[in-house]
């Protein structure tokens, strides 16, 4: 579903002052210390959980460790036209913990074909660590001719890229933001996209979150860390764009970032508005840690990928439900917007709008999931030196992930040179008006500068038909007192 893309957009200024608030978040509270200028979903998004102590997960009295268990991996399985997923294995040299990560992908019914407009990567190292990301392609500019999946894939890309140059340094400490800001100069593509990235280093790891995706911690089947959403205002989040073409795009130093402790046994959970618009907070702690204690035993991976695809079919679920009370359908009522909003398109989204308002009149209550491309990444933590196994197997499907992001990036070539060729052609259009404006403006100068033709005690001792004629003979008016006329004469200038 097209998500508005806000056009004209408003002076940097005037965006500076609708933002408000700090811009960064220490996660300590799981919402950090952050002002939004407009808070999602309230009750729906707004619960965050306490945090949860201990370094293991229980459930009914069982205990998740992962990384303990020895775990199987079937690479190259095949994937359904209607949805795409990927595991793999993200670690970072002499990290204590890694990340086991897989990921699943249900694009909106309207556009399969193309595989949705999210993207999400990932890359491996064999010593622990790792770094996941994950975008949103604003749908808006599928009006533009422009396919937004595009943006978000080759950025996503750029990040891993930007990841990996950052790593080859031996002071290297993760900084998110400096990654997302290398990512967004270095995708020179038409187009704009939210995201989020999360690294692992150590025993921590850390966010940064641009825009209406993002991400939840969860431990002991609660949710006890997630990212703030950021919005202009409803349904236009902020968003990453190639900064020559959008000049008022929104900056990598704008978004959120959080530094979070994690144990072994925590699920990090990434996701695009897609899941956040159709779940709960509580719903997705529950589905992930159910998912992941279906396949105990199995490991970390098998985990992930369970937890993942629960979620992202639990999303779809609601999102096809015209009587679930969602999320988006009670942010959309805080907005006084109508249950129908303008996420929903396409046909699918129509009929859900139609059955939704219906319902909606007849219970009092805005109902209706939001159909929208879903992408849901899930990191379970583990110890590094007890997931030997997940890493090497994951390590395989990982070089499958980058022939294909490879691919895509090669792809995108040609759009990049179209922009590079249009960024060249209005920043000569730019200067050629700033030239003539110049030019204007020396010319007026120096005709302010002139002397006059005419000394004033000249002028004041002709007679008023010396003054008339004179006027007359330089094309300028010649009625009113004979006071006006001088002073009309002296201000004609020298040539």
């Amino acid at each position: 579903p097209a998500r508005p893309r806000p056009g004209p957009r408003a002076s940097r200024a005037r965006r500076r002052e609708l933002k408000g608030g700090a811009r960064t978040g220490d996660g300590r509270e799981g919402k950090g210390t952050v002002r939004r200028r407009t808070a999602r979903g309230g009750g729906s998004r707004g619960a965050r959980g306490a945090i949860a102590g201990g370094s293991d997960s229980t459930r009914g009295g069982a205990r998740m460790r992962f990384g303990v268990v020895r775990s199987a991996i079937v690479v190259g399985r095949a994937r359904s036209s209607r949805s795409s997923r990927s595991s793999l294995l993200v670690t970072r040299a002499g990290s204590k913990y890694s990340l086991v990560a897989a990921g699943a992908n249900l694009p909106h019914p309207d556009k399969v074909d193309k595989g949705g407009e999210d993207a999400w990567f990932a890359k491996i190292g064999p010593d622990g660590g790792g770094a996941m990301y994950l975008a949103d392609g604003v749908g808006g500019f599928n009006e533009q001719g422009v396919d937004p999946g595009l943006y978000a894939r080759v950025l996503t890309y750029e990040a891993a890229k930007a990841f990996d140059a950052a790593k080859k340094n031996p002071l290297f400490s993760p900084d998110p933001v400096k990654i997302m800001r290398e990512a967004q100069e270095n995708t020179k593509l038409p187009g704009a996209s939210t995201c989020v990235l999360v690294s692992c280093d150590g025993t921590k790891i850390r966010a940064a979150n641009l825009g209406d995706s993002g991400f939840r911690v969860i431990r002991g089947g609660r949710v006890v860390r997630a990212s703030d959403p950021q919005e202009h205002y409803f349904n236009c989040p902020y968003q990453l764009a190639y900064e020559p073409l959008s000049e008022d795009t929104d900056l990598a130093s704008d978004a959120l970032t959080y530094e979070i402790d994690v144990v072994p046994g925590d699920l990090v959970v990434l996701g695009s508005d897609g899941l956040f618009d159709n779940v709960f907070d509580e719903e997705i702690a529950e589905v992930a840690t159910a998912a992941a204690f279906s396949v105990a035993g199995a490991g970390a991976l098998s985990a992930a990928r369970a937890s993942a695809e629960a979620l992202a079919r639990t999303a779809r679920n609601h999102a096809e439900d015209p009587l679930f009370e969602s999320p988006y359908a009670l942010d959309a009522a805080k907005e006084k917007a109508s249950a129908g909003g303008a996420k929903r398109s396409g046909p699918l989204g129509m009929l859900n709008a139609f059955a939704a308002g219906a319902a909606s009149a007849v219970t009092g209550k805005k109902l209706g999931g939001k159909m929208d491309d879903i992408t849901v990444v899930v990191g379970a933590v583990v110890a590094t030196d007890a997931a030997k196994e997940d890493i090497a197997a994951a390590g395989k499907l990982t070089a499958k992930l980058q022939e294909t992001a490879d691919k895509v990036r090669k792809r995108a070539a040609g759009e990049e040179a179209k922009t590079l060729r249009s960024v060249n052609l209005r920043n000569e259009m730019d200067a050629a008006l700033k030239e003539k404006v110049a030019e204007k403006e020396a010319k007026v100068k120096a005709e302010k500068a002139a002397p006059p033709e005419f000394p004033k005690a000249v002028i004041d001792k002709m007679d008023a038909a010396t003054v008339r004629k004179l006027l007359e003979e330089r094309g300028l008016p010649t009625s009113g007192k004979i006071d006006r006329l001088r002073e009309r004469l002296g201000a004609v200038k020298r040539k």
